[in-house]
């Protein structure tokens, strides 16, 4: 199974991190409740297609009012504990 880190962050708010498969980051997504008519699934879709060496960025309105940004890194293996 692929894992990825992902990051969240908006104006004016602490981060938001976690870790897990693409299906865990939509579900996570949609409990955010985040601005924005793109469902989680299109915004994990887009990427993953972005994806470029393990990392892609999205970003919603940006510059606008509603501004957020997605990081998502691919993790190649997991460190043990």
């Amino acid at each position: 199974m692929t894992v990825y880190l992902w990051a969240l962050y908006r104006p004016r708010i602490e981060p938001k991190k976690g870790f897990g498969d693409l299906g865990y980051l939509i579900r996570w997504l949609e409990k955010q409740r985040l601005p924005g008519d793109a469902p989680s699934d299109w915004v994990v879709m887009l990427l993953k297609i972005a994806e470029n060496d393990g990392r892609s960025v999205y970003v919603h309105d940006k510059g606008g009012p509603d501004e957020w940004t997605l990081t998502l890194n691919r993790v190649d293996a997991l460190p043990r504990c």
